[in-house]
């Protein structure tokens, strides 16, 4: 399916994130050396739609700077008071004439999803002839997920924010991802229905759902097998937790490509890193930023490299390289330290206990 023109993605990202217990926003927190918010708005721009729009808890702020700096294509949206994930998709009514014929909302601290499940998911609405679908999934402890709520034909009646379910509702393991797609008409014709009738006072955009069944509307789930997938973020812990899974993907994905890596439970590899095939990756190293490594080098190890360009056939040992570029064949350390703006030659050596910083070394 051609998203370009039928298509458009609503990113919410204006929660305050209060269990993080940070200033920091909680969609810019970290995984793999990117923002959170990184890998959604990458996942809905891949998608190809014809505008995405992200709802941002202040029209000037760190989150706005940051699409605004990374993402200038995408249009920010400010809610400034956050009254509800509902409250917040009415922010873009007014752009509603700009809209595809689908609209696929997601969620701004959900890093794992993939490409090919939003497909889905929108190719699934449309061919049911549903006026909402919505991605569902089975977990194991669904504390803090809202229910799906299903009768005995196992049609979708409603969804239940875990705040006010019911003891017997607390014991369904379905819950719902927060992404959905709605038909257009649809969610801008019910989206002002919803009301605050809840513990939270807040204006819940899964309550449309059970709005839409009333009026006779068809509502779909689309359970997938790897709950995973869907997980969000609330806390530091559920931070580490999809960090150790961001990791794990990246570290097979370089092993798969050429790349062989000692003990990748070791080793952390920022999602920016570019390593050649028939590199060799020692463990315990820690490579970040817009590091590339070239063919046949052998890193660690013990080594920490950041923003470094390091050339074909090079040895690094037990060393510290930041913001270099380091030649074909060299040989660094052990336990050296080479730092911003050196750039070596081919067929250098620099021996153990060295610092240089800021120099040019020919063989």
């Amino acid at each position: 399916m051609d998203f370009s023109k039928d298509l458009s993605v609503i990113v919410l990202a204006a929660g305050k994130g209060k269990r993080m217990r940070s200033e920091i926003p909680k969609v810019l927190h970290q995984i793999s050396g990117q923002p959170i918010l990184y890998y959604v708005l990458s996942l809905a721009v891949r998608l190809n739609p014809k505008n995405i729009f992200t709802i941002t808890g202040q029209k000037k702020g760190p989150v706005s700077d940051y699409i605004k700096n990374n993402f200038p294509g995408i249009k920010t949206v400010p809610q400034p008071e956050q009254l509800g994930t509902a409250h917040a998709v009415s922010m873009v009514k007014k752009y509603k004439k700009d809209f595809g014929k689908n609209v696929l909302i997601l969620s701004g601290d959900s890093p794992l999803v993939n490409i090919g499940t939003l497909k889905k998911l929108v190719e699934y609405r449309t061919g049911s002839g549903s006026s909402a679908s919505l991605i569902s999934s089975l977990i194991p402890d669904p504390e803090g997920y809202g229910r799906i709520i299903k009768d005995s034909d196992g049609n979708i009646i409603k969804i239940v924010e875990e705040t006010d379910t019911s003891p017997e509702e607390k014991k369904n393991h379905e819950v719902n991802s927060s992404i959905y797609c709605f038909e257009t008409k649809s969610l801008f014709e019910n989206i002002e229905n919803i009301k605050d009738k809840n513990k939270q006072k807040e204006y819940y955009l899964t309550d449309i759902v059970e709005t839409l069944v009333k009026k006779g509307k068809k509502v779909s789930s689309l359970k997938i097998p790897d709950y995973l997938e869907v997980m969000g973020i609330n806390d530091r812990f559920q931070l580490s937790v999809l960090e150790n899974i961001m990791q794990k993907k990246i570290n097979e994905s370089l092993m798969k490509s050429g790349v062989t890596i000692r003990d990748p439970q070791s080793c952390y590899i920022e999602s920016s890193v570019v390593i050649d095939s028939d590199v060799i990756i020692e463990p315990l190293c820690f490579i970040r930023g817009k590091t590339r490594i070239g063919k046949n080098s052998v890193i660690g190890p013990l080594c920490q490299i950041t923003d470094a360009r390091i050339g074909k056939g090079t040895r690094i040992n037990a060393s510290v390289v930041l913001d270099s570029d380091i030649g074909n064949n060299n040989k660094i350390g052990p336990y050296s330290y080479i730092s911003q703006g050196t750039v070596t030659g081919n067929n250098v050596e620099i021996r153990a206990f060295c610092e240089v910083k800021d120099k040019k070394i020919k063989k």
